[in-house]
């Protein structure tokens, strides 16, 4: 392990100590070292972090995960660095399915969640299927097709939001799609360290092979590797990241985008060797996002609001950088 992932690390317990610790009712890192010694302070304390900050943290901490994970995926996949987890529709297609859940089926967490995530799927199969139909450039047709499917999916969005009503339906669409871990449970945690975690680790045993794809699907398939096959199942694997996030945080963005060059600014510009690194880094950025969304005012603030700033301000500052810069490459 390398200084860089140290260095996140511990920035990350940090992040997670002050998640434990900030909100409507603070607790002292005393209370919680008391509450993880079976000696609480009080049982209100212990119902506040193992019933709210406890799973709100760990399900922040691997979603934030997750999302950069994706994110580095589909870029070396697309061997683009602006490409964001979007790129083939999987979150419009999970805000769709969440929105039908909203308008169409009986009230309930399960019913939205369940439907983003498969929607989520359905959305990157069917594009990859379209994809097909471009054979001189698989890449630049999943590209294509994305556009297509996402334009078709915001469509279908824009339909519903017009069909909702604007007194009740309306206000809980728009909530959650702008993204928020408001409502974290135990079981929200299980299921998606459930889906994330296999395909974390398939997306790490595969990270070579990837690698290799820079060099081309001719000289690819001349080493051995199948290039389709590679890039099939790491979309596969990053799809479903993304889409057990969206089913129970809603729309998150910039994470995916934002995460990877933080790390490429931290020194290595090959990331293929750096997973853990990446991830930490998601990590501790949606973390403090959801640290300033639930504790900057006496209401819930929308955690992409959060996730949107930061990403701003962070092109921003490279855009002013590189501007200064009398020689040099390209921005990333």
């Amino acid at each position: 392990m390398n200084k860089r992932f140290w260095m996140l690390f511990l920035l990350w317990c940090a992040s997670l100590l002050l998640s434990f610790c900030i909100g409507r009712y603070p607790l002292s890192v005393s209370d919680i070292l008391a509450i993880l010694s079976g000696n609480p302070p009080s049982e209100m304390a212990s119902a506040v972090f193992f019933s709210i900050r406890l799973p709100r943290a760990l399900l922040t901490a691997v979603s934030g995960g997750a999302l950069a994970l994706s994110g580095l995926a589909f870029q070396n996949v697309f061997l683009n660095p602006l490409v964001s987890p979007d790129v083939l529709g999987v979150t419009s297609g999970a805000s769709v399915g969440a929105v039908f859940a909203i308008l169409f089926l009986p009230a309930g967490a399960l019913f939205v969640q369940t439907s983003a995530f498969l929607c989520g799927i359905l959305v990157v199969v069917f594009c990859i299927w379209l994809a097909h139909f471009v054979r001189r450039d698989r890449v630049v047709g999943m590209i294509l097709a994305g556009i297509v499917v996402g334009s078709l999916a915001s469509a279908v969005l824009m339909l519903f939001k017009f069909l909702a009503d604007p007194t009740h339906e309306l206000p809980a669409i728009e909530y959650w799609l702008m993204g928020g871990f408001q409502n974290a449970n135990w079981q929200q945690v299980i299921v998606v360290t459930a889906v994330t975690v296999p395909a974390g680790i398939v997306l790490y045993l595969l990270r070579f092979r990837v690698r290799l794809l820079s060099l081309g699907d001719d000289q690819t398939k001349s080493l051995g590797v199948s290039p389709g096959r590679v890039r099939l199942l790491t979309i596969a694997c990053a799809t479903l990241l993304v889409s057990a996030v969206v089913s129970v945080a809603g729309v998150v963005s910039w994470i995916g985008l934002l995460a990877p060059h933080i790390v490429r600014l931290m020194g290595p510009k090959d990331l293929n060797g750096q997973t853990g690194t990446v991830c930490l880094c998601g990590s501790i950025l949606l973390l403090l996002a959801d640290l300033c969304a639930r504790s900057l005012s006496g209401v819930e603030i929308p955690v992409s609001i959060f996730t949107s700033l930061f990403g701003a301000a962070f092109l921003a500052v490279l855009l002013v950088r590189f501007g200064r810069m009398k020689k040099g490459g390209g921005l990333f």
